[in-house]
């Protein structure tokens, strides 16, 4: 039987020679030529035989190493070979790190060129082989990273739930790729002396059996691939390395959630970059959202992801929040897909007795209602939400294309709640104010009368009961009708003070204002 092959070019040109070459072979067969590296993977997935993929360095308007690197994350058993102008040591390293397996000239004739097909399609052969017995080909696992926008928001215990409430449907292996200062394994309550940093000396050799030696079981039916107990020991894991590891995860667990932490290294980088889907988990606090923003652009910026492939996740929401959920998708400039509630004392307690995993709180229940909840139910528009159950490719995902109908109905009960509170406070704010321009005012009536019963005193020849009572008829006369008969009117030779009772604006509340002025003898 042929072995199968796909070639990736825009070249008619190499196109032709390529093909001619390879009919005139009774051992490999073109299944078809694809334009770009989305339509190679297209092919790929319904053409489950194909064994080498042939990619032209022009592809993809000069791309061709970026459209191997991503075949090579995305179908790991599948040999890739680069076609190159000339077959020299710089072509054949510059493929090695993009994950190919060999290079051939453009100009190759047919012996040079079935070769290197045998060589490769023998390798990819051998490498189904060992994998093939315990899972498919074609069924390759999911890959889903979870980032924080900066330390502390939750990112490693949801990480963590994530997992284990999806291991009651399927296979999942949780991987702390947080290098440098990984908890998964103090929150999972697991010794641990093996770490996913072992696997980088291994990198172009990893096998299913090497990720079981390295994990560890915990319970619920999750795997766990620890960081590091030294976080110095993480400068090991180089980019090429943990695109073999993303690569082989695929085929070892149906889901691998990856902790990658909030800071950026090549490492982590490119798992962020290969993975299907990217969750950035903030709080509901500006320097956190102000901080996803900034994360995302950097991605962007770096052409690690696109914004629209990553979705936003508001953990330890709490309905005292001062910043709402439309204010943190107005903010960050990317929807909410999931809100997490604030564990409180109970969950914390989980956290520090390394029991999370058996714990039962509000936050365990929150993450198993998002894993548990169809994903019919949860794509959406780019103006809505999404779950984790929404899938994205690796090169920037798909996004969802509906609202999840709970979580709005969560989100308007709770606005709901919040909208006679709002109203009250703004009610109080009013009168607090309408009350104090009423004191205002009655202040400085209080202040103008007092000072025209200090000029009554100041003009006379002196000071005596006569002058006194002229004084108090003065002041009086000069107070608004409604405040004379309650005002109090104290005058003396050297000052006059008069306290008048303000107007009332907060029910069941007296208030007054009183002023006082000097008397000047004016005679």
């Amino acid at each position: 039987m042929a072995t199968k092959v796909l070639l990736v070019t825009l070249d008619p040109s190499v196109r032709e020679h390529f093909g001619n070459v390879l009919a005139e072979s009774d051992s490999f067969e073109i299944v078809g030529v694809a334009p770009d590296g989305a339509s190679a993977r297209t092919i790929l997935e319904r053409e489950a035989e194909v064994a080498v993929v042939v990619v032209d360095e022009g592809a993809e308007a000069g791309n061709g190493h970026g459209v191997a690197r991503s075949i090579a994350v995305t179908a790991p058993l599948v040999g890739v070979v680069m076609l190159a102008p000339m077959a020299d040591p710089g072509s054949l390293a510059r493929a090695m790190d993009v994950g190919a397996r060999s290079v051939i000239a453009h100009g190759a004739g047919l012996e040079e060129v079935v070769a290197r097909l045998e060589s490769v399609a023998t390798w990819s052969s051998a490498a189904r082989a060992t994998i093939g017995s315990e899972r498919s080909a074609t069924r390759a696992g999911e890959v889903l990273v979870v980032a924080g926008a900066k330390g502390g928001v939750g990112t490693s215990t949801l990480a963590l739930l994530l997992a284990h409430a999806t291991a009651q449907r399927q296979s999942v292996t949780a991987v702390d790729f947080d290098l440098g200062s990984g908890d998964l394994a103090a929150f999972a309550g697991v010794s641990t002396r093996r770490s996913v940093v072992d696997l980088a000396e291994v990198a172009g050799e990893i096998t299913g059996r090497m990720l079981r030696e390295t994990s560890y079981d915990l319970s619920g039916g999750v795997r766990l691939l620890p960081a590091p107990a030294e976080g110095e020991r993480g400068e090991e894991m180089s980019g090429r390395a943990a695109r073999a590891v993303v690569g082989g995860l695929r085929y070892e667990a149906d889901l691998a959630v990856v902790d990658v932490g909030s800071h950026l290294d090549d490492a982590r980088a490119s798992v962020i970059e290969f993975a299907d889907r990217a969750l950035l988990v903030v709080n509901p606090d500006l320097p956190a959202l102000r901080a996803a923003r900034r994360t995302l652009a950097q991605w962007e910026r770096l052409a690690i992801r696109r914004p629209e492939s990553v979705q936003l996740v508001l953990n330890r929401r709490t309905p005292r929040d001062e910043v709402t959920r439309q204010l943190a998708e107005r903010i960050v400039e990317r929807p909410v897909a999931f809100t997490i509630p604030d564990g409180g004392a109970a969950f914390e307690s989980a956290m520090n007795t390394a029991t999370l995993l058996e714990a039962q709180t509000t936050v365990h229940r929150a993450v198993a209602e998002v894993v548990a909840r169809p994903a019919a139910q949860v794509e959406q528009s780019e103006a809505g939400e999404t779950t984790p159950q929404g899938r994205s490719s690796s090169a920037g995902g798909k996004r969802g294309r509906g609202r999840r109908s709970r979580a709005g109905s969560g989100e308007r009960g709770q606005a709901a709640l919040e909208f006679p509170v709002v109203i009250a406070l703004t009610l109080a704010l009013f009168l607090i104010c309408a009350q104090g321009l009423a004191w205002a005012s009655g202040l400085m009536v209080a202040r103008a009368a007092a000072q025209e019963g200090a000029r009554t005193v100041g003009i006379a020849e002196s000071y005596s009961p006569s002058v006194a009572q002229q004084a108090r008829d003065d002041v009086r006369e000069r107070l608004p009708e409604g405040l004379r008969s309650s005002a109090v009117v104290d005058v003396s030779h050297d000052a006059v003070n008069v306290r008048v009772r303000s107007a009332t604006v907060i029910p069941g509340l007296r208030f007054s204002a009183s002023s006082s002025a000097d008397v000047f003898e004016e005679r």
